[in-house]
């Protein structure tokens, strides 16, 4: 049996990212992100013993007509298909293009927007068969077996179908507890030189260090895909992949992909104690609350090779961070970027705008604080209410939404008009503080000194480029 996983061709003129809760195009980074859920999907199904191939169709430049080919080329018998918010309707399309080619051929949607919203999905997408609901890889596997026994899919948990005319929700999948035990990505079913980092343009993976968020931040939609509950890798395995992976595929930077990376901060020193053991030589990036961290903590990060961190900070003012449920104090901040920086790491700063509460000072308030904080960078996102998240709910319920067109809920857009804020001033005030942090000569010089040869300037001068369109 042969199927086929793909990352949909994107809906507009950038590569388009679809992971869990991160869904956005290329933007001022120019980079996507390896398809991690793919190429663990693919390697839960090589396993079984499936013939498996992966398309990652934004970072390999295929479009529709390319797709296309793909599908008559290999005859799969099961098609898998990622999906996202702003690319919904894009997304549901792609059964309906696949039975164009074979008629008889399965389609499968899995994604964060398809599991929370089913029908509408459904009622989008005539020829697709089945939606996988929440954490993908053993749905996809049952399915998959299912399919293989010609038992019509029936009574597979975490999947949702139509039945004469009629969705189907069969009961959720319990997420998967042992973490150890899931199979290294199938990273050799995609091509690693399309995931490269910004300036340098060496490529990188990504390496799942944990799963599941505790936190309650009402815009996130993280907990509707692997849930509230914590699951961690351990250490041995997380390097086992490290040094699997650089063996295999000549990888040095490795991107810790969790809902925040230091939740579990003796997991960490655990991890970090055995990169020294092992006598790893790599460099990685994490992601991080605020109030995950200490300098101890950090200056042994940087010591196992960690070179940059990306905290999520969201805004300047602590109503705003009250009210979206972040539980971070502004002073929390402003202490994990010290010790971060006394550390002798890169910082990122996240900020969302546009979050319920929001007012021209508020704003105003966040763009000082980024420009207070000793940050390298900073990301402007516009709030985004996915479906899936109390903020949708709640935007939904007050009447704030501009528009109902799924492929504007992105964080490059604004679609929210709030009674005293209307989403033209909140774009207007972003853009100005996009340039009011990264027009500073500070900025500019330290990031002009990470410049090290001709091919990083030529990124360098792609990431302007792609910034000055962003904005």
């Amino acid at each position: 049996m042969k199927i086929l996983l793909i990352n949909p061709p994107s809906p507009g003129d950038y590569p388009f990212t679809r992971e869990g809760r991160c869904m956005q195009k290329e933007g001022v980074w120019t980079t996507v992100w390896p398809p991690i859920s793919l190429c663990t999907i693919g390697a839960v199904l090589r396993e079984a013993g499936f013939e498996v191939r992966i398309n990652d169709c934004p970072s390999e430049s295929i479009d529709r007509e390319g797709l296309v080919g793909i599908i008559r080329d290999f005859q799969p018998d099961l098609l898998i298909s990622n999906s996202a918010t702003p690319s919904i309707k894009f997304d549901a399309e792609i059964p309906a293009l696949t039975k164009s080619v074979l008629p008889d051929i399965k389609v499968a949607i899995f994604g964060i927007h398809a599991g929370v919203r089913p029908e509408e999905v459904f009622g989008m997408s005539p020829g697709l068969d089945f939606i996988i609901r929440g954490e993908p890889e053993f749905s996809a596997l049952e399915l998959a077996k299912k399919l293989y026994k010609d038992d019509a899919a029936s009574e597979v948990s975490g999947i949702s179908t139509r039945l004469n005319g009629k969705v189907e929700h069969y009961p959720a999948r319990q997420f998967y507890p042992e973490l150890d035990d899931l199979p290294f990505p199938a990273w050799d079913l995609v091509d690693l030189k399309h995931y490269s980092l910004p300036f340098t343009g060496k490529k990188f993976t990504m390496v799942m260090s944990s799963r599941g968020c505790p936190y309650d931040c009402t815009f996130c939609v993280a907990q509707s895909y692997y849930g509230k509950k914590i699951r961690k890798r351990s250490p041995q395995r997380i390097l086992d992949e490290v040094e699997w992976t650089r063996e295999k595929f000549s990888v040095e930077d490795f991107f810790f992909w969790s809902e925040s990376f230091t939740i579990v901060k003796k997991n960490i020193h655990n991890l970090c104690d055995e990169i020294f053991r092992r006598n790893l030589k790599i460099r990685w990036v994490c992601n991080s609350r605020v109030d995950n961290v200490d300098l101890e903590l950090l200056q042994k990060m940087k010591q196992a090779g960690c070179w940059l961190v990306s905290f999520g900070i969201e805004s300047g003012d602590q109503g705003i961070l009250d009210r979206s449920k972040k539980h971070i104090t502004i002073e929390q901040v402003r202490q994990a970027v010290k010790y971060a920086r006394q550390a002798g790491l890169q910082i990122a700063g996240h900020f969302v705008l546009g979050l319920p509460g929001e007012t021209e000072t508020t704003l105003k308030k966040t763009g000082e604080f980024s420009r207070e904080l000793d940050l390298d960078y900073a990301q402007f996102y516009y709030a985004s209410p996915w479906p899936g998240s109390r903020f949708y709910e709640e935007a939904v319920k007050e009447g704030w939404l501009n528009t109902q067109d799924w492929n504007l809920f992105e964080q490059s857009v604004c679609i929210l008009d709030y009674p005293e804020l209307s989403a033209k001033k909140i774009m207007e005030m972003r853009d100005k503080m996009t340039r009011a942090f990264y027009y500073r000569p500070s900025i500019v010089w330290k990031t002009l000194k990470k410049i090290k040869s001709p091919a990083e300037l030529k990124n360098f001068l792609g990431m302007v480029r792609n910034y000055l369109s962003w904005i």
